[in-house]
């Protein structure tokens, strides 16, 4: 059986969190630095989940290349099938998501702007075997919930960008 971990990629209150709760949960354990509140738990917790061969959700910002690979090196070595989900993300969406969290789910707004800005796109050459990209779709009225919409890059696409041929997110998402 394949052993699968999916790292997302993508700013404050992108929908990273809530898209787990409705895909993943089921099948897979989590890792969450924002739960965990440290690098060393959090560190603990991925080498228990992969000594297990457990499916793994790591359900963190991971804006830049760098952020990733604290992670997959560790996975590659032990055959997992590793799996981005980088999330298309507007800082006013991102910021009216964010302004309905309570307490301490909050976070400033400089933190999303931040996480923008240092926001890397993934890369197959950074050891993933898939790479989807995830769009939250509004509600159609009240009481409705988000919808998210899902796309693979497939690496003719990830080739062609590197050409210059198509423009990346543009190009991809229309």
């Amino acid at each position: 059986m394949t052993k699968r971990a999916i790292i997302f990629i993508g700013i404050p209150a992108s929908g990273k969190s809530t898209f787990y709760e409705r895909k993943f949960s089921d099948e897979y354990s989590r890792i969450n630095l924002d739960t965990l509140k440290t690098r060393n738990k959090e560190k603990i917790w991925l080498e228990e989940f992969m000594g297990a061969g457990k499916n793994i959700v790591i359900d963190n910002c991971n804006p830049e290349k760098l952020d990733r690979q604290r992670y997959i090196p560790a996975l590659k070595a032990l055959d997992y099938e590793i799996h981005c989900y980088y999330f298309k993300s507007w800082v006013e969406r991102c910021s009216e998501r964010n302004q309905q969290r309570e307490g301490k789910a909050q976070v400033p707004k400089v933190a999303i702007i931040s996480h923008k800005q240092k926001l890397e796109n993934p890369s197959f050459d950074e050891g993933f075997d898939r790479i989807f990209f995830v769009e939250i779709v509004p509600p159609l009225g009240e009481d409705k919930e988000e919808l998210f919409r899902i796309k693979e890059l497939h690496k003719v696409f990830e080739d062609a960008y590197i050409r210059g041929e198509i423009e990346f997110w543009e190009d991809f998402f229309s």
